[in-house]
């Protein structure tokens, strides 16, 4: 792990430094975990910008701090399934992974957040939150499987390029469709689960 090895040679250089006569010194030349340590960065700093924006924008339209919640769950799921399938197939956390990752968190909501206002819409009409959600989903499975296959497709073939980029750019590829994949699964299991029991309709002065 190159960060780590990085902070190592960091904390022994202060050592040697105490060491050293007063004329000389020791200085970091080249340290290309800056880059690495920074995309880490910004992908914390887009979940949390993905997430303030999935609530603020579910709010607005469905009126309701509880249903902003159900889309919110799609992200740390998709992230933790992506990333376990990266431990399986020995994927690195690399530029590329963390680029996968943060495109992944704008692809990921968007099937939970079908879902979840098909399932309000039906509330809304006077639908019970258990009936409104077997009933929304019926209505728009088809649509959300067909929407994932479609990423999916767009981004596997990516996986096939050869040489030194090829494999970089297939862990890409594979990292940001399994993240895909397992949204939209989680879209067609956990969030009609979700708006079932957390859905109430809306009456005015009320959450």
């Amino acid at each position: 792990n190159p960060v780590d090895v990085a902070r190592g040679v960091k904390g022994a250089m202060e050592k040697i430094k105490k060491h050293l006569p007063e004329e000389m010194s020791i200085e970091v030349a080249s340290d290309k975990t800056v880059f690495i340590e920074k995309s880490i960065s910004e992908v914390f700093k887009t979940i949390l910008e993905a997430t303030l924006l999935v609530v603020a924008v579910v709010f607005l339209f469905l009126r309701s701090a509880r249903a902003s919640l159900i889309p919110l769950v799609t992200i740390p799921v998709s992230l933790i399934g992506a990333l376990f399938l990266m431990y399986i197939l020995h994927f690195s956390i690399n530029m590329f992974t963390l680029m996968a990752m943060v495109l992944a968190i704008g692809l990921v909501v968007d099937d939970a957040i079908i879902v979840l206002e098909n399932s309000y819409r039906h509330i809304e009409a006077g639908v019970k939150p258990v009936e409104a959600a077997f009933k929304g989903i019926r209505e728009i499975s088809f649509a959300v499987v067909a929407m994932t296959l479609t990423l999916i497709a767009v981004y596997t073939p990516v996986a096939l390029a050869q040489g030194m980029t090829g494999k970089l750019m297939t862990e890409f590829s594979i990292t940001l469709a399994g993240a895909v994949f397992i949204s939209g699964f989680a879209a067609l299991t956990l969030s009609p689960m979700m708006c079932a029991r957390m859905l109430a309709p809306h009456k005015h002065g009320d959450d």
